[in-house]
């Protein structure tokens, strides 16, 4: 893989999902293992001073999203997923695959999803239900605007999951409660949306806030981005997605999970979100 222009946290996340069995090694290179070696002195650390790491947070919000996915697909019918920002995530992949009768479109911007469709047809990786397109939450119409891929790329006849992951929290809040209610009007169409995506908030009594604040500031710097920690807790997130128009919003913790996924344990109170709002 080619990984000269995709940013530092696209590569590391893409690493560490295949170091604990959820990717292909396709989805790596040289360069993201270099990142991934390079972190592990910094993540023991902080997994021993802290009691969680970023390495932690990564898989807890993915195991958490995989887990909710195949529950909406086996239980409530979903069959089509649309994954925005898709970046080097397995799950098209691994997902058309479990379920062949899932349609799965990944969507990125354009340089991102010329190269993850390359990457994709090289290793015999792209099936009839599985396909890579653009698109850029600000723009409209064809080929890349939300509304046309909501509304014109998939098929609005189908129970339907919008999935973001590691995005939400570099937009800022009226920037981003502004793509969601777009989201959400556009996503009407579908007899049945769901929307995933995880985000950290600011919990200032957490022992591990401090950590996340850090890496906040670290992240940002590496990302040439800047972090935002929107909500102060859960009812102020589940209140936020209401207002955006979401009909129910469920706020998962990995504490939930921790008897029945193989998802890594916090010493204090985790600092990660997954947010399942139904349309």
């Amino acid at each position: 893989m080619d990984s000269s222009n995709i940013s530092f946290t696209a590569l590391y996340t893409g690493h560490v999902w295949f170091e604990h069995g959820m990717s292909a090694r396709f989805f790596t290179s040289p360069r993201s293992s270099i990142m991934y070696n390079a972190m592990k002195p910094f993540e023991y650390f902080s997994k021993k001073v802290v009691g969680v790491n970023l390495r932690d947070l990564l898989l807890q919000r993915h195991l958490i999203m995989d887990h909710r996915i195949r529950q909406l697909i086996e239980n409530e019918g979903v069959t089509q997923i649309i994954e925005i920002a898709c970046g080097l995530s397995p799950r098209g992949y691994t997902f058309s695959k479990e379920y062949p009768n899932l349609r799965y479109v990944e969507a990125d911007l354009p340089g991102m999803a010329s190269r993850k469709k390359s990457l994709l047809e090289e290793e015999g990786g792209l099936a009839d239900n599985h396909e890579v397109v653009t698109c850029n939450f600000f723009e409209s119409g064809a080929p890349s605007g939300l509304d046309y891929v909501l509304q014109e790329v998939l098929d609005t006849s189908r129970p339907t999951i919008i999935i973001t992951e590691g995005l939400i929290n570099y937009f800022d809040l009226d920037t981003i409660s502004g793509v969601w209610s777009q989201m959400q009007s556009l996503s009407s169409v579908f007899p049945n949306a769901w929307y995933l995506t995880d985000l950290m908030p600011r919990l200032k009594h957490s022992a591990a806030y401090k950590y996340v604040r850090i890496g906040e500031k670290l992240i940002g710097k590496i990302a040439r981005a800047d972090v935002n920690l929107h909500y102060s807790g859960n009812q102020e997130i589940f209140d936020g997605f209401q207002a955006c128009g979401f009909s129910e919003t469920t706020v998962h913790q990995p504490e939930d999970y921790y008897d029945t996924l193989p998802i890594p344990q916090s010493r204090s109170e985790s600092v990660v979100r997954v947010v399942e709002a139904k349309v």
